[in-house]
């Protein structure tokens, strides 16, 4: 059950992009996401990275694939440093993030993609750890755009924006 509606205004329930589905357990979600390093591993074989959409959904950035693969892994990375702080005892306040401007800060087109797969792989194991965790604690957390998440929703979140990413990934490479 989905209990902050603001993933199914955003997106729709299933997302109309990518068909998740908001009332899958979290745990699935993050078997779900620990697959992909390996997946963008095998789409992303013998490409630059550098490849983009032509056909790129209306309001989302023109990234590259391999920037895709980066903005995936930074995602994961910040909701697991959140977690943590959380777990260490800081307030269960999470702070959002401009995603265009870190993208910008960190000129994803300009490192390779080696660097974007292995980023990817890190982050992963990172989040899914901090994920599994979170839900064994149970908290609530406040998010300063999303509002109130609790444990499943707080999983739910940046796994499908991963997931999600998996075919801006694929697109220009297909």
């Amino acid at each position: 059950m989905v209990e902050n509606s603001w993933w199914i205004a955003e997106w729709g329930n299933p997302c109309r992009e990518c068909g998740f589905d908001w009332s899958q357990a979290p745990e699935a979600v993050i078997a779900a996401v620990e697959e992909l390093p390996d997946k963008f591993d095998a789409a992303l074989a013998g490409h630059a990275g550098a490849e983009r959409a032509a056909d790129a959904p209306p309001g989302q950035p023109s990234w590259s694939a391999k920037a895709y693969v980066f903005h995936v892994a930074d995602n994961l990375r910040i909701f697991a440093e959140r977690l943590e702080g959380v777990f260490a005892g800081a307030p269960t306040t999470l702070a959002a993030y401009d995603q265009d401007a870190l993208a910008a800060a960190r000129d994803y087109e300009a490192m390779s993609l080696q660097s974007a797969l292995w980023s990817a792989r890190t982050a992963v194991e990172t989040w899914a750890a901090a994920a599994r965790e979170s839900l064994a604690r149970e908290d609530t957390y406040q998010h300063a755009e999303r509002g109130e998440l609790n444990a499943a929703e707080i999983t739910r979140g940046p796994g499908h924006d991963a997931l999600h990413h998996y075919l801006d990934v694929t697109r220009p490479v297909q």
